[in-house]
């Protein structure tokens, strides 16, 4: 087991030797994080595998000993210089991947083209649609808020044989304001 962890650190510092001396120097030693202050506890990102299921853990200063004595193994440069290096080189590879796509498909649009030249993609032109005049249905709304006129008729004088003629009054309200119009 010890024989596979020194490999493995000796493999991730290879990869680490391309970066710099220093790099070199430091690639065996495992990362410890700190905070800003002197009251935060600094933590080491550690390598857990806990049922064959392998997870980083953040384990505080005070129990580092803990973890190790469980079987975590700490994260080296080495191991983050090596992960940055392989993304380095995918990174790479599809850039590559897809300039030789875009190339492919340029050519592919000549040929194209070359076969059927009134074939050409349309340019569309997508416009926002003009803003319509809502006045009519604001005031429609309104309107529907206010009450409609009611036509009532006056109450019958106490003496029925008063000459008084029958008159329709319509009240309309807006607001606070009541206005009767009778004829």
């Amino acid at each position: 087991m010890k024989a596979l962890v020194i490999s493995a650190c000796l493999l991730f510092s290879a990869a680490a030797v391309a970066q710099s001396p220093d790099a070199v120097k430091y690639a065996p030693r495992p990362i410890l994080l700190m905070g800003g202050n002197a009251t935060e506890e600094g933590v080491m990102p550690m390598l857990l595998t806990a049922d064959g299921v392998q997870r980083l853990e953040f384990v505080p200063i005070s129990r580092i000993k803990e973890y190790m004595d469980h079987g975590a193994q700490p994260i080296r440069l080495g191991d983050v210089l090596s992960a940055l290096g392989d993304a380095t080189e995918t990174i790479n590879k599809l850039q590559t991947e897809n300039v030789r796509l875009q190339t492919e498909n340029d050519r592919l649009w000549k040929v194209a083209m070359k076969d059927n030249p009134q074939a050409q993609p349309q340019t569309v032109v997508v416009q926002q649609p003009a803003p319509q005049d809502t006045r009519l249905e604001r005031y429609m709304l309104l309107r529907s808020l206010l009450q409609s006129p009611q036509p009532y008729q006056l109450p019958m004088p106490v003496n029925p044989n008063a000459n008084r003629l029958k008159t329709n009054c319509t009240s309309s309200t807006l607001g606070t304001t009541t206005t009767t119009d009778c004829r």
